[in-house]
């Protein structure tokens, strides 16, 4: 009886010895794989630089295989491997492969728990190039949106990311024939760049002439005039100053 009572026990032990096993086996083996991922990638980075560009993309995709997804380093690794050769295919105008790295690259990193924020808008930013460069307006700009959205979060308004973003998005909202969305985020800007900069600086006339024109496409032709005064007497008065 009493060897009948030991029994659970022992089958637990010799189940644990076995688990603990195949952990180490498994890190062992994400080790191996990880290391031979950064060498495939260094050596990429060899052929790239003696301008072998077909090789150095087979490598840098042997090291895709290679690397390990099964953390969030690991994710964060094999994202930026993706991102990697995925700007390699945007130089040699592959964009349908460019956008599948890119966009597995951000499933990566937006998997629990989450990779970098400045990652993820790297990413985002870059799909939502990609998409204007195809004429996809309305992908493009819900990606900046989401950029816009996670820059502020993270940086704040007023931080010169989101406020770049802003006029990008504002511009994109004009070429979408929105101007009302545009007209309301090159006022976000022009808030934030007058606080960063100063209300009678260059950078303020930009964002003064763009919101003109938005409101020049609403009818409010007054008041578009009235801002491009103001930009004319503002540039006037630094170059007087110059």
């Amino acid at each position: 009886m009493r060897w009948f009572a030991l029994l659970p026990i022992v089958l637990f032990v010799v189940g644990l010895t076995y688990c603990v096993g195949r952990w180490r086996d498994i890190t062992s083996s994400e080790r191996f794989y990880n290391r031979a991922a950064e060498s495939y990638r260094q050596k990429a980075a060899v052929l790239r630089s003696e301008g072998k560009i077909a090789l150095a993309e087979e490598y840098l995709a042997f090291a895709i295989s290679a690397q390990s997804t099964s953390d969030k380093d690991g994710r964060a690794t094999a994202a930026d491997l993706r991102r990697e050769l995925a700007g390699m295919r945007m130089s040699a105008d592959d964009l349908a492969g460019a956008e599948k790295l890119y966009r597995e690259a951000l499933t990566l990193l937006e998997t629990e728990p989450r990779g970098a924020d400045e990652a993820i808008i790297n990413l985002r930013t870059q799909l939502a190039g990609l998409c204007y460069r195809q004429a996809r307006l309305d992908e493009a700009a819900d990606l900046y949106r989401s950029v816009l959205a996670l820059e502020v979060a993270s940086l704040g308004e007023g931080h010169p990311d989101p406020l770049g973003t802003m006029s990008i998005l504002g511009g994109l909202e004009l070429k979408r024939g929105k101007p009302s969305e545009a007209e309301a985020l090159f006022r976000r800007q022009l808030a934030g760049v007058q606080k960063l900069h100063g209300a009678e600086k260059r950078e303020t006339t930009t964002v003064l002439d763009n919101l003109a024109e938005t409101l020049d496409m609403q009818g409010q032709a007054v008041e578009a005039t009235r801002l491009r005064e103001e930009a004319k007497r503002i540039r006037h008065k630094l170059c007087d100053e110059c």
